[in-house]
């Protein structure tokens, strides 16, 4: 026996990683970061290169997966870390490599940043390159992309300091290259430029930079910033500038859009907004094929657009495979629940071309407790006030309660009721015994039929009290379809609780304890993932509308306070969001105004498998 088990030891511990299935060794290899160290993962050998490829793979797979079921993961990493990057919102972000740039920023209209810091995915940690060369002037609402290894960035504004009063915003024009590998800012110059711009939008298109929109500040226009539609592209060979002829109609002019690209050829559009003053945010869709002398504007139909994000002109869109990700204020009230209910009336007269999934979402969503109340006439039901006093109760035939007064003004009415009838008794007397005695009678005639007449209408105005109370109270009954219960009990029990609520309270005790003041309970706005399917328009889909998936309901764990003017980009099976400025402040502290302000860097993951 004992030599059976030193043999099962010696053949564990000649046991390695390589005798796992490739299964288990890509589960392992899940765990890294899918960056710099899974890339270091694949240089071990031919069978490791390709688990870490089939993990990457994989990870992207389920990213686009989990966008597409709303089943995602928050994880947030403190802002406290050294060194740490400082709080900003309207900067520029994008990915190259292992590795997040973040450019440029402000935190005040008057305070800007030309600091370049960069995140290492791969550590978790932020470093901030010393580069040399000449640096952006410091300012805000730029575009960044990247190309080849350098980092470009264009255009921007910037608000004068306090001590200089007549100066307006400056808006610029300029073009500066980043180069990672020699860690150096320079100046190009190029050639037909476009008048200085702030708020576009900017893609790669092979080796042409094109840039939309944005608000503008030219001579022409007496140097007053307007909105822009034109399309501008930057040959980067030839540090060229060229208007871009387009076709009409094409999309109103805005900022603050997202430009997304689709493939080699198309560009997609998506939100902005029109002017400074008087906002008019935009929910179209347009899509720019870059083929020919002149270029195709091509509107699409966007259905859905009750389920699609708030704010999409000041928050910006990813896209995740054949999804566009945007992520806004989340539906957790009634009100913001409503249009999700009232929309999904019209969800039948829609071909969608999602699946199960989508629907199945649908009907949850719209699976709610029902609401019992009768809710008579629009009026929730009320409890009918009981006077101080019970009220006088006569009796008739029927043994009915008839509306009266009570006690003392009771007494006073009757003894009216007495001095009127008195009186119209010695009015009736005449200057005979028998004439007064016929008066008499006629008169007691009379106020007899008073008193019924008065009778009935006070038994007709207590049937109808009675009636309209029967309805008031129905609003408060548990449940309308049990019936086993008399409604007189019901009643009596009605009476019996208002009564308990009328008795006077308990004598305080002679050393009161102090209360504890009741804890306010905040309202949190978190951030909610809002996707826009656009699948009919890729893969040779030559359908002419998107379609926005109904979001999730409720807060989801992690999720940070609404933020707005962040930023959002894609990285290997992971969204990342950095900075911004919360848009509800009511519940942040005045007296620190850099607490309005993000420095947060917050992941959007799918969930980890488990085998």
């Amino acid at each position: 026996m004992d030599v059976i088990h030193q043999s099962l030891l010696q053949q564990t511990l000649q046991s390695t990683i390589e005798d796992l299935p490739d299964e288990v060794l890509e589960f392992i290899l899940g765990f890294l970061p899918p960056y710099k160290d899974l890339q270091n993962c694949m240089i071990v050998c031919k069978r490791w290169y390709n688990c870490a490829q089939n993990v990457l793979h994989k990870t992207s797979i389920k990213l686009i997966k989990a966008v597409g079921e709303f089943n995602i993961l928050w994880k947030n990493i403190a802002p406290d870390m050294v060194p740490t990057i400082t709080k900003r919102f309207s900067h520029a972000a994008c990915v190259l490599e292992n590795n997040m740039y973040i450019f440029g920023g402000c935190t005040t209209n008057a305070t800007s940043f030309n600091d370049l810091w960069r995140f290492d995915l791969s550590k978790r940690q932020w470093v901030r390159p010393l580069a040399t060369g000449t640096y952006p002037v410091p300012k805000a609402y730029t575009s960044m992309v990247h190309y080849k290894d350098c980092l470009i960035v264009f255009g921007g504004w910037t608000y004068p300091s306090h001590s200089q009063y007549y100066q307006n915003v400056t808006m610029f024009n300029e073009i500066h290259f980043y180069c990672v590998n020699t860690n150096k800012w320079a100046l190009v110059h190029a050639t037909n430029s476009p008048p200085p711009m702030a708020g576009h939008s900017a893609c790669m298109k092979g080796d042409e930079m094109v840039v939309f929109g944005g608000l503008v500040m030219s001579a022409a226009q007496n140097f007053q910033i307007q909105c822009s539609n034109d399309v501008w592209v930057l040959e980067i060979s030839s540090c060229t500038w060229r208007k871009q002829a387009t076709t009409k109609p094409k999309p109103s002019p805005r900022y603050a859009q997202s430009l997304i690209c689709l493939d080699s050829e198309r560009l997609m559009l998506l939100g902005g907004v029109q002017t400074l003053h008087n906002r008019f945010v935009y929910s179209d869709c347009w899509i720019l094929t870059m083929k020919g002398p002149t270029w195709t504007w091509k509107e699409l139909a966007v259905k859905n657009k009750e389920w699609a994000a708030d704010n999409i002109w000041c928050n910006p869109a990813c896209r995740v495979g054949d999804k566009v990700v945007s992520l806004s204020r989340s539906r957790n009230g009634w009100n913001a629940a409503k249009p999700l209910v009232t929309s999904a009336v019209r969800l039948s007269a829609l071909s969608r071309p999602e699946g199960a999934p989508v629907s199945v979402r649908i009907e949850q969503s719209l699976q709610r407790p029902l609401d019992r109340d009768l809710n008579i006439n629009g009026r929730r039901g009320v409890l009918p006030r009981r006077p101080s006093n019970p009220p006088r109760q006569e009796q008739n035939n029927h043994d009915e309660p008839v509306a009266g007064p009570s006690n003392e003004q009771g007494q006073l009415q009757n003894q009216a009721v007495s001095n009127e009838n008195n009186s119209e008794l010695n009015g009736l007397a005449g200057p005979s015994a028998d004439s007064r005695q016929n008066g008499l009678d006629a008169g007691k005639k009379e106020l007899a039929m008073r008193r019924n007449k008065n009778k009935n209408k006070g038994m007709k105005i207590v049937r109808q009290l009675q009636e309209a109370n029967k309805y008031r109270m129905a609003a408060f009954a548990c449940d309308p379809s049990n019936n086993t219960a008399p409604e007189n009990d019901l009643i009596n029990q009605r009476q019996i609780a208002h009564l308990e609520n009328r008795r006077e309270p308990p004598p305080s005790p002679p050393n009161p304890q102090p209360r504890q003041p009741a804890v306010k309970k905040i309202r949190r706005n978190t951030l909610t993932m809002h996707v826009l399917d656009i699948s009919t328009v890729l893969n040779e889909n030559s359908f002419n509308y998107v379609s926005w998936l109904c979001p999730r309901l409720g807060e989801m764990t992690g999720a940070p306070e609404e933020l707005v003017m962040y930023s959002l980009v894609k990285g290997n099976g992971e969204l990342i969001m950095f900075g911004g400025v919360y848009n509800d402040i009511s519940s942040l502290n005045y007296s620190e105004p850099h607490s309005m302000y993000s420095n947060s860097l917050h992941f959007i993951t799918p969930p980890r498998d488990i085998i």
